[in-house]
């Protein structure tokens, strides 16, 4: 075989999109995550409030649910809108964060049974009426 075609197919095998297929699953919050701006950006979202114990733990472990992210349009650009909840407590406890087309900055909506509906990251009134059109669908 010849360098440039092994070259390719390694490129190819170890890209992250072709690892997310081949395992079988659309890429969800925690690949995103893993992602060192997308990281920066939803630790800085978070840092600004006190999270409760179980966004904390995600934060560390990126361990939640395989939910696909969706892909949501604000002013003609492609943001990024990932879930995750408390285990085994999903249906009272939930997290919708919402990424900027290049990862640098995170808002999130999160609702829980104790403190209803707070938003993180100081979200301005488009992102905020992204993320709840996407809810309401």
């Amino acid at each position: 075989m010849r360098p440039t075609f092994l070259l390719a197919l390694m490129l190819f095998v170890s890209s992250p999109a072709f690892a997310q297929e081949a395992a079988g699953r659309a890429p969800d919050l925690s690949d995103l995550l893993k992602q060192p701006t997308y990281f920066a950006a939803w630790q800085e979202m978070i840092s600004a409030e006190t999270p409760p114990d179980w966004v904390t733990e995600y934060t560390a472990t990126l361990n939640g649910p395989p939910v696909p992210n969706i892909p949501v349009a604000i002013d003609g650009q492609s943001h990024m809108l990932g879930f995750t909840c408390k285990p085994n407590e999903c249906g009272d406890n939930q997290l919708y964060a919402l990424f900027a087309p290049d990862g640098s900055k995170a808002w999130a909506l999160m609702a829980t049974a104790e403190t209803g509906i707070v938003w993180l990251g100081y979200p301005d009134d488009r992102v905020r009426a992204a993320i709840n059109g996407v809810l309401k669908k």
